[in-house]
């Protein structure tokens, strides 16, 4: 019964091969696994993209919450990370439009915005 099953598998897998292969030649590509598995070929869904995005926002967060300051000050600059900083403390004291110009001032729109995003004036 095992060695049925076992064969039988093989030849599905020998056959979705074959299925894919005409596939792959044009491109000179082996076939991925999603397209030996009968998945779609070269476009994901909505979902899968927003799961995607989510995985390397959730990643890229993690990172930057193990960092040191050296090692922020590393990959970032010095002057940055003191513009984090103060734009931070401001916003830890409720000066949210403060943290908003010194960060705009600083030329760091991406933390002018996330400053918008994240701070209430309380």
């Amino acid at each position: 019964m095992r060695l049925t099953l076992t064969l039988t598998g093989a030849v599905l897998a020998t056959a979705m091969l074959a299925l894919a292969t005409p596939a792959s030649a044009q491109s000179g590509a082996p076939p991925t696994a999603q397209q030996a598995n009968g998945g779609a070929i070269g476009r994901t869904t909505g979902d899968q993209q927003f799961r995607r995005f989510e995985t390397d926002e959730y990643r890229t967060e993690a990172e930057a919450e193990a960092m040191t300051v050296e090692e922020a000050e590393a990959q970032y600059g010095a002057e940055r990370v003191a513009v984090a900083e103060r734009v931070q403390a401001l916003m830890d004291a409720g000066q949210c439009t403060e943290a908003r110009r010194v960060a705009s001032e600083a030329g760091e729109r991406a933390m002018a915005i996330r400053v918008r995003q994240t701070c209430r004036r309380r």
